[in-house]
């Protein structure tokens, strides 16, 4: 009887390791599989890479291409050598195809654009000029100025009128637009759709929220500086509220968007990946808003309370 079970007992203990051995073994040839797939793939650039960066021999020119395209010479050219690549291709596509919102950010313009985005964030300002009349100017569309305008909706919920400035408002991230339009309108509402390369990435995009911020009237202002997201969260209230007015003068016509992707050392690249199109299926890239009453000059927010006539007096 012991023997029987000490048989039983080595021929457990002998399958597990057999089990064990399989596993490792198939784990090892997995990933074995996946170095030389990721080799094969990438052998061209490899090659290049080691050829160029590594011996190419004429150090002279190399150094005046990273000091050209990346604005400094690197003391090893095939740790930059990735970036000096894509610095070229995202020229290239500026070049011939005009595509100015497709380029690489080295880790100083990273930081210079992070720096400015939120100084401009911080000039956001909301506060009444009028009884019953918020006046709301956001700079960008930056997470930071959803932070502002979220901080101040109980507030603004307090207003008859909104005087929604988007002057000089470059644009930013369009889930930021999303977010603020959603205080405007009901849940699910379409406020703007995302046309890709891919249909799997084409996507309506909803308001998110119910409605919390409802006001008699809206009147926004727009200038030839506002652009990108902001002319989407413009374009999204429009489609879908009667009560708005636009002042000013025609938007930029940025209806594309960008993805910005982190890379090592602090770089990042930023290309240029859909379409932006209005709710109900239009685009207004190169063609801007056109405003309901046009403006160029003079006091702007005098003449938004003047639409408003009575309701602030």
């Amino acid at each position: 009887m012991f023997r029987r079970k000490r048989t039983k007992k080595i021929r457990s203990v002998a399958q597990k390791y057999l089990r064990f051995k399989i596993v490792s073994l198939t784990s090892i040839a997995v990933l074995l599989g996946g170095v030389i797939a990721l080799v094969f793939i990438n052998y061209d650039i490899m090659m290049f890479r080691l050829l160029i960066a590594g011996n190419y021999i004429h150090t002279d020119t190399l150094e005046e291409i990273f000091e050209n395209h990346l604005g400094f010479v690197p003391e090893n050219y095939g740790r930059y050598f990735d970036n000096l690549v894509v610095a070229l291709v995202t020229q290239e596509i500026r070049r011939v195809g005009g595509d100015r919102f497709t380029y690489q950010y080295t880790p100083a313009q990273r930081q210079a654009q992070r720096n400015r985005v939120q100084q401009q964030a911080a000039q956001a300002e909301f506060r009444e000029i009028a009884d019953g009349v918020a006046y709301l100017w956001l700079p960008n569309i930056s997470p930071q100025v959803e932070n502002f305008v979220m901080d101040n909706k109980a507030k603004l919920a307090g207003f008859d009128n909104l005087v929604l400035d988007l002057r000089g408002n470059g644009g930013g991230n369009l889930a930021v637009s999303q977010a603020i339009a959603g205080l405007f309108l009901e849940r699910r509402t379409v406020v703007g759709m995302e046309r890709a390369r891919h249909n799997i990435f084409t996507r309506e995009r909803r308001a998110s929220g119910n409605v919390y911020l409802e006001f008699d009237n809206i009147i926004i202002l727009q200038d030839d500086r506002t652009a990108s997201a902001a002319e989407s969260l413009i374009a999204g209230l429009q489609a879908n509220l009667d009560n708005v007015t636009t002042v000013g003068q025609t938007t930029v016509g940025k209806a594309v968007g960008q993805v910005t992707i982190p890379m090592r050392r602090g770089f990042a690249v930023r290309a240029t990946v859909i379409y932006i199109q209005t709710p109900d299926g239009g685009s207004i890239h190169n063609v801007g808003l056109a405003p309901d009453i046009s403006l160029h000059e003079g006091d702007f927010i005098e003449f938004a309370l003047s639409l408003l006539g009575d309701d602030n007096d």
